[in-house]
């Protein structure tokens, strides 16, 4: 397995209050690792480090060997192969559906508007929603623009994709579409960082499970093991 991500350390305060706490991981090619805990705990905070939208204090981030806290690192290069998915999709809606999709390949890795506009279509359809494709943003329901959103990390091919909480913003009825793309593309062996609240989700696709609590990783193991027999009481508490 293909060391992909390694944390090291990680120390992040928001002013006096201390949010990330010492954290270490790792991330092999083909994980899919899933962060759970309640509110607060760190997660969203972990996520956004990991592609330095939210700058540690200390602590190394090293993607591909190179580490994302050096100075001397080419930050933009190494931040394309990191797809984020936020909780509010992030879309741009004074553009249309491809468009929002096409931008960055356009901008950063400097394709012909032909390619993009194929590319984004090719993604479009692997999410439903290549109908859609010149459709105004704001026509969408909450789904089809989440669904929108992971066609438009993927268009940058990314190596791993970070999802920060993808259905919470998403009635339960919309929540399944999301997830049944998020299932396929751990299907093909895309990896993975997800932080949710659907335990059943999590249960089924994660290969690691990590829970944390008050800015530290307390448990992290198999879902089973998680799951079904925690061995930390802050663990048990939680999934009560």
């Amino acid at each position: 397995m293909r060391k992909i991500l390694e944390v090291k350390n990680l120390a992040k305060y928001f002013g006096d209050h201390h949010v990330l706490k010492d954290i270490n991981l790792t991330i092999n090619e083909g994980d899919v690792v899933t962060i759970i805990g309640s509110s607060g705990s760190g997660k969203t905070t972990l996520l956004r480090c990991l592609n330095l939208l939210n700058e540690p204090d200390s602590g190394h981030i090293i993607l591909n060997d190179n580490d994302l806290m050096d100075p001397n690192t080419n930050l933009d290069q190494l931040r394309m192969k990191i797809g984020m998915v936020f909780q509010s999709f992030n879309l741009f809606n004074n553009k249309n559906v491809i468009e929002n999709c096409t931008l960055a390949p356009i901008k950063l890795l400097k394709m012909s508007k032909e390619d993009a506009n194929s590319l984004a279509l090719k993604l479009l359809e692997k999410v439903g929603m290549k109908e859609f494709a010149y459709k105004k943003v704001d026509t969408l329901s909450g789904g089809q623009k989440q669904r929108v959103a992971i066609a438009r990390a993927l268009c940058m091919n990314p190596q791993i994709m970070l999802f920060d909480e993808p259905t919470s913003a998403l009635d339960p009825e919309l929540t399944g579409e999301v997830l049944e793309v998020m299932k396929s593309l751990v299907d093909e062996g895309m990896t993975m960082i997800i932080v949710t609240h659907e335990m059943q989700f999590a249960k089924e696709v994660s290969s690691r499970i990590i829970f944390m609590d008050q800015g530290m990783i307390v448990e992290e193991g198999a879902p089973n093991e998680i799951f079904d027999n925690p061995k930390m009481e802050r663990t048990r508490a939680f999934l009560k």
